[in-house]
């Protein structure tokens, strides 16, 4: 998916090279390097203990929230054309670096049937793990209509992306508050281009002179409003860029749907 010509999923990779270090390696259609939370500040997995790090064949592929003992809610831009076995969950990691946290493969994936990868719509799965994690998992949003969704409320975005555009990825785990943006202004500023702001499977949130945003590295993680999972890091325009706020999925939209599948 583009918008202007620039990929602007939030979804990357790592690996880690023979010497130990962590290299970038580009995700379909995202340039090497490209970044993670921007303008954020470093946070402990203890206050986003949902928080989980989602890997595809041994690097970092995308982010993800524990919604239940053996469920993660993730992007489905992140699931798409991965096989489950493919897959693996690590919970409990303040730096990912660390190595005790505690490992989940996957043995099952729901993507949601409405997601289309040129037009971001619905940007949600379900990943069904072969064990329960420790951890307390999040709480969603049960509808779009909650006030989480009103312009000027508080979004805090958590990650390990990169945190700069065409930067580094973080080691540390970051957060950063945004405000939601109203619909028609997040439709007015994404109305051309490779994907379209869609005002009911998504919301927008960010500061209007740009510095702090998700990026690449983030997707499928979570974006909290009042200690509610309200949002999915989904794409945007760039990273935490002058009037282009980050593009998330509206959880409380496809509640019911998402809600039939932790069982």
């Amino acid at each position: 998916m583009q918008v202007d010509g620039r990929s602007v999923v939030r979804r990357a990779a790592l690996a880690l090279a023979a010497a130990g270090a962590l290299v970038v390696v580009a995700a379909p259609g995202a340039s090497a390097g490209d970044p993670r939370i921007v303008g954020g500040t470093p946070t402990s997995i203890d206050d986003f203990p949902a928080t989980v790090i989602f890997n595809v064949n041994g690097a970092q592929h995308c982010a993800g929230t524990l919604v239940a003992k053996n469920k993660v809610l993730t992007a489905a831009h992140c699931t798409d054309g991965v096989e489950a076995s493919q897959m693996q969950i690590i919970g409990g990691q303040t730096k990912f670096s660390d190595t005790s946290g505690e490992k989940a493969g996957v043995s099952d994936v729901w993507q949601n049937p409405d997601f289309d990868m040129n037009g971001m719509q619905h940007d949600n799965a379900v990943l069904t793990l072969d064990k329960e994690l420790p951890y307390e998992p999040a709480t969603l949003v049960q509808s779009a209509d909650d006030p989480a969704y009103q312009a000027g409320a508080e979004v805090t975005v958590v990650g390990w992306g990169t945190t700069s555009e065409g930067g580094d990825v973080s080691d540390q785990l970051l957060k950063v508050s945004v405000p939601v943006v109203d619909n028609n202004t997040c439709a007015e500023k994404y109305s051309t281009g490779g994907s379209k702001y869609d005002k009911a499977s998504m919301f927008c949130a960010g500061v209007p002179e740009g510095g702090k945003d998700s990026c690449q590295g983030d997707s499928g993680g979570p974006a909290y409003v009042g200690g509610k999972l309200a949002g999915i890091v989904s794409w945007g325009q760039g990273c935490a860029r002058k009037d282009f706020p980050g593009v998330y999925t509206n959880v409380g939209n496809d509640y019911s749907v998402i809600s039939s599948h932790l069982g």
